[in-house]
């Protein structure tokens, strides 16, 4: 079958506005000063081709799943990736030196778990505030491991199915999962704490800001286990990498239109961990176009060393990915870069209280122990 590209209307004559996403409502109304995001999505769509004819619905009546297609569409243009887009599936397959095969899925709240309507103004400063002087930190951890490991789960299992028996998947070449989670309200301070124990058995210690090695959670309310270490052994070797980010929402085009015109309605902090700095390694960043976030930034490629084929290191590094591999009880991360720790973003009125409370935050994340 012989698909084309034809120009998304992503925002064109919208109806039925009952059915629309409350992001994608809030995103689409002229009067709430979104033009510039607007044209930024729309310029993620450039050349993407709808091989369901479902995308703009989807984005409209969903929109994390297709919100998230269309940023990795972007990053991997922007990197100079060629796609073959001649294929239903699997969502994304690059073709240069390096062929890699990218399944998109996103990571969502739970059936009757709270929604993102009931996000309050604590839930929005919880974004600034250290995993030690968070009390619920253990919770949210641990509920963002439960939820990424079904969607793990579940992918996984079609592509062992279906796509590695796609006549075009060539069985030699990486295979990586891409997972945006929207698990629960605050899942912008998630950071690499939940992937680092599913996937290699280290969970987080706020105490030391350190991690120790652990088998297993218990899932709230049950008798039941969710394993960790997913990337300990061959169980998952058809998998090469995952590559994830929780801060994938409208923060993030709130802060590359800042980045790109200038600070307008929204004003935003990035929280970012320079690791050569051992004195004060979280630094903030006040984003604008002076300071700006680059699109790569809060997105994360955690490596499998157990991996069937794995993916070359220097395929991401064009991309301006940070990488992490785990090897020999090691935890190796890109050298030169300091990633995205959490964002924050609010209306400018309310600076003179946020803006104190903000640059107070930062401090308490780089206390003496």
């Amino acid at each position: 079958m012989v698909f084309f590209s034809v120009e998304l209307e992503l925002f064109e004559n919208p109806n039925h506005l009952e059915h629309y996403h409350p992001k994608f409502l809030l995103l689409s109304n002229p009067e709430m000063y979104y033009d510039c995001e607007r044209r930024i999505v729309k310029s993620w769509t450039d050349g993407f081709i709808d091989r369901d004819n479902k995308i703009v619905k989807e984005f409209r009546s969903t929109f994390h799943s297709a919100f998230w297609e269309f940023y990795l569409h972007a990053l991997f243009k922007n990197a100079k990736y060629s796609l073959d887009q001649s294929h239903n599936r699997p969502d994304f397959i690059i073709t240069n030196s390096h062929v890699l095969y990218v399944e998109a899925v996103t990571s969502n709240i739970k059936k009757n778990g709270k929604s993102e309507s009931l996000r309050g103004m604590n839930d929005i400063l919880s974004m600034v505030t250290p995993p030690w002087a968070e009390p619920t930190f253990y919770k949210t951890l641990d509920e963002a491991i439960i939820r990424l490991s079904n969607s793990i789960k579940v992918k996984y299992e079609k592509v062992k199915r279906e796509y590695k028996k796609c006549s075009w998947v060539d069985e030699t070449a990486p295979f990586a999962l891409a997972i945006s989670s929207y698990d629960q309200i605050n899942y912008g301070r998630e950071y690499i704490y939940p992937m680092m124990a599913l996937l290699y058995g280290l969970y987080y210690n706020t105490t030391d800001n350190s991690f120790s090695k652990k088998t297993s959670i218990r899932k709230a309310g049950t008798n039941s286990d969710i394993p960790l270490g997913l990337f300990l052994d061959s169980s998952h070797e058809e998998i090469s990498g995952i590559l994830f980010s929780c801060t994938h929402t409208l923060g993030k085009l709130e802060a590359l239109a800042n980045s790109k015109f200038g600070v307008r309605h929204q004003l935003v902090y990035d929280i970012r961990y320079v690791y050569t700095d051992t004195k004060m390694p979280y630094k903030l960043q006040f984003v604008d176009q002076n300071n700006p976030e680059y699109l790569e930034d809060g997105l994360f490629l955690f490596h499998n060393p157990h991996a069937k084929n794995k993916i070359p290191l220097e395929m991401f590094d064009e991309a301006g990915v940070y990488q992490i591999t785990y090897e020999n009880d090691k935890i190796l991360g890109s050298p030169g870069m300091f990633p995205l720790v959490a964002r924050i973003s609010f209306d400018k009125h309310l600076d003179p209280i946020f803006s104190p409370y903000i640059k107070q935050q930062i401090m308490l994340f780089n206390r003496k122990e």
